[in-house]
C-alpha cells in the first residue's frame, strides 16, 4: 500500500475544485434528506403550533385594542378630574362650567357617552350623556355605587373597567376631583363613560383586520369541547370550519362578574398552506440541486480562484490604505460579484457614518444650547453669549444693550387656557421679538417666561429705541387662544454694558429694572444702571415672581 504511489498505480489526488463538487453534492443531499424528513415530523407541527399561536396573539391583541381604549378613556378623566374649573365647580356650582365645557362637540371630539360629577358623599351633582345612550336616574345611582363600594373610594383613588348600564356595556373611569396641580383636597369624584358601541367594535375590528361582535356570557364553549383548540382558563379558541376560529373573550364588569363575550373570527388556513409550501420546497430544492451541480464545476474551472484571489488582493489594499473612497469591481451576478458589492455597501456605509456622526455632533451642540420649545438659546447658551459679547467690548472698546424681557400675566394665559395656549403664547413672544431685532442682535430664553434680549453695539438710547420696538411688536395684534383674542403684553428691563461690566452684575440690573416695570403698571420700558436697595429689590421680587 505504501508503495503503490510511487510506481504510479494509485489514483490521482483529488483537486480543490473536484473536492468542492463532490462535497457540495453530498451537503445538498443530506440537506434534501433533512428537509423531507423535517417537514413530515416537524414542520408541519410547527405550522400547527404556529396557528396556535396566532390565535393567542390575536386574543392578546384585541385585549390590548381593549386596554388601549381604556386608558385612553382614563387619561381623558384625570385632564378634566385634576381642572381648576372642575375643581371651583364642585365647590360653587357655577353655572358656566357645563354650559361653556360640557358642550356637543366637546363630547363628540373626545368621543365620550356620559359625564358625571359626584360629590364626596358619592350623590350625583351634575350629568350630561352623548349619542344614542340614554341613561336614567337610577342608572346614574348604579354608577355611584359601583365606586362607592369599591375599595377606591375609601382612597380616594382612581378606578376603571365595565359596568353594564340599562342593558349596554360601558367603560368607565373614575377619578378624584383635585386642582390641576393634583393636589388638594378631593371635592368628589369625576366619572366619565364611552359606550361599548357597534362603530366603537366596528373600529376596533378594522384595526385588528378581524370580523368583532358581542354574544351573551353563557354562550362560551366548554374546555372540554372537542372543538377547543387552545383555553386558559377564561379566554378560548374553538375551531369554526377548516379556515376559521373564534376567539371568545369575557368581558367582565367592576365586580368580576362576566357580562358579554366579546367574539372575533380568525381565519386557520396555515396548516394547509403548510403543507403546499413545504411541497414546492422540496421540489424547488431538488431543481436548485441539478442546476447547483452542473454550475459548480463551470464556475470554479473558469475564474472562481482567480476572481477571489483579485478580491482578496483589493480588499488588503483599501485595509492598508484606508481610502474609503477606493471600491471592488461588482460586475456580474454572482456570489462573488455580491461579495464585492456587500463590501462596496459597507465602505459606503462606513463613509455615511462617519458623515451622520458628525450631522449627530452638530445636532446635539445645537439642541445643547437652544430651548426644545422656542428654538431661541437657552439659559446656559445666551450667559455664554453675553460673556464673549462683553469680551468683545474690552477689545474694541464699545458698548451692549442688555434687556430682560418678561410675559405680563403669564400664568393666568396658563391656568385659563392650559399650558399648550401657554406654550402657543411664548412662540409668538418670541417671534415678534425676533422680527425686531437687528441680524446681530440674539435673544435666549432666560427663564420660564423671561427672555434675555443682547444688542451688541447699541448706546443707552439706541437700546431704550430697540426695547420699545420689542415692546410694540408684542403688544401690537391680539393672540387667538381657545375662542378668546388676548393681547400679549412684556415688562421689559434694559441697562447697558461696558468693557468693565460683569454679565452676573448686568443680568441683575436688568432683572431689577424689569420688575420696576412691572410695579409701574407692566407693558412699558425701564432703565437701570445700579442695583436697587437689597429690601427694594426683594420686596420687589417677592410681589412680581
Amino acid at each position: 500500500m505504501q508503495e503503490q504511489p510511487r510506481n504510479g498505480l494509485a489514483a490521482p489526488n483529488m483537486t480543490i475544485r473536484k473536492r468542492i463538487l463532490l462535497y457540495s453534492a453530498l451537503a445538498l443531499g443530506a440537506f434534501l434528506a433533512a428537509v423531507y424528513f423535517g417537514s413530515r415530523f416537524a414542520l408541519l407541527n410547527g405550522f400547527s403550533r404556529l396557528e396556535r399561536n396566532y390565535a393567542y396573539g390575536s386574543v392578546s391583541r384585541i385585549q390590548n385594542h381593549l386596554e388601549n381604549e381604556q386608558t385612553q378613556l382614563t387619561i381623558i378623566a384625570r385632564d378634566y378630574a385634576q381642572w381648576d374649573r372642575t375643581y371651583e365647580f364642585m365647590a360653587r356650582r357655577s353655572g358656566d362650567y357645563p354650559r361653556i365645557e360640557l358642550t356637543d362637540d366637546t363630547f363628540n371630539i373626545i368621543h365620550i357617552n356620559l359625564f358625571l360629577l359626584l360629590d364626596p358623599s358619592g350623590q350625583p351633582v351634575l350629568s350630561k350623556e352623548a349619542g344614542n345612550w340614554p341613561i336614567g336616574k337610577n342608572d346614574l345611582t348604579a354608577v355611584a355605587a359601583a365606586y362607592i363600594s369599591s375599595p377606591a373610594h375609601a382612597r380616594n383613588s382612581s378606578l376603571s373597567g365595565l359596568l353594564e348600564i340599562n342593558g349596554r356595556l360601558f367603560l368607565l373611569a373614575y377619578e378624584p376631583i383635585l386642582t390641576s396641580h393634583g393636589d388638594g383636597v378631593p371635592r368628589g369624584t369625576l366619572v366619565m363613560g364611552k359606550g361599548l358601541s357597534e362603530s366603537l367594535l366596528s373600529t376596533l375590528a378594522h384595526s385588528m383586520g378581524l370580523p368583532l361582535w358581542l354574544e351573551p356570557a353563557d354562550n362560551a364553549p366548554s374546555p372540554n369541547n372537542r372543538q377547543t383548540l387552545w383555553s386558559n382558563g377564561t379566554d378560548s379558541v374553538s375551531l369554526e370550519s377548516d379556515s376559521t376560529m373564534l376567539a371568545y373573550i369575557p368581558l367582565k364588569d367592576l365586580s368580576g362578574t362576566t357580562k358579554r363575550l366579546l367574539v372575533a373570527r380568525i381565519p386557520s388556513d396555515l396548516y394547509s398552506e403548510g403543507q403546499k409550501v413545504t411541497r414546492y420546497l422540496l421540489l424547488l430544492l431538488m431543481l436548485a440541486g441539478a442546476v447547483h451541480s452542473a454550475v459548480l464545476l463551470i464556475v470554479l474551472e473558469e475564474n472562481l480562484l482567480s476572481r477571489v484571489e483579485s478580491l482578496n488582493r483589493k480588499i488588503k489594499q483599501v485595509t492598508i490604505s484606508g481610502d474609503l473612497s477606493l471600491r471592488l469591481d461588482s460586475h456580474g451576478k454572482d456570489e462573488l460579484s455580491a461579495l464585492a458589492g456587500t463590501v462596496n455597501a459597507m465602505l459606503t456605509a462606513i463613509q455615511k457614518a462617519k458623515f451622520e456622526l458628525l450631522q449627530a455632533q452638530e445636532s446635539l451642540r445645537f439642541h445643547a444650547e437652544h430651548d426644545s420649545l422656542t428654538g431661541v438659546l437657552n439659559r446656559r447658551a445666551i450667559r455664554d453669549v453675553l460673556r464673549r459679547e462683553l469680551a468683545r467690548c474690552r477689545r474694541e472698546n464699545q458698548s451692549l444693550g442688555v434687556m430682560l424681557a418678561d410675559v405680563d400675566h403669564f400664568k393666568r394665559i396658563n391656568d385659563r387656557y392650559g399650558h399648550g395656549a401657554g406654550d402657543a403664547a411664548l412662540l409668538t413672544v418670541v417671534q415678534r421679538i425676533s422680527s425686531t431685532l437687528r441680524p446681530y442682535d440674539l435673544i435666549g430664553r432666560y427663564g420660564g417666561e423671561e427672555f434675555l434680549v443682547i444688542a451688541p453695539g447699541c448706546d443707552l438710547g439706541l437700546t431704550q429705541k430697540l426695547a420699545e420696538r420689542i415692546r410694540t411688536a408684542v403688544n401690537d395684534e391680539g393672540v387667538e387662544l381657545g375662542n378668546d383674542n388676548i393681547t400679549l403684553t412684556v415688562s421689559v428691563g434694559i441697562t447697558l454694558g461696558t468693557a468693565d461690566s460683569d454679565p452676573e452684575f448686568l443680568v441683575a440690573v436688568a432683572d431689577s429694572a424689569m420688575y420696576q416695570a412691572k410695579r409701574n403698571g407692566r407693558n412699558r420700558v425701564e432703565l437701570s444702571l445700579e442695583l436697587p436697595a437689597p429690601e427694594t429689590w426683594e420686596a420687589s421680587f417677592s410681589n412680581h415672581s
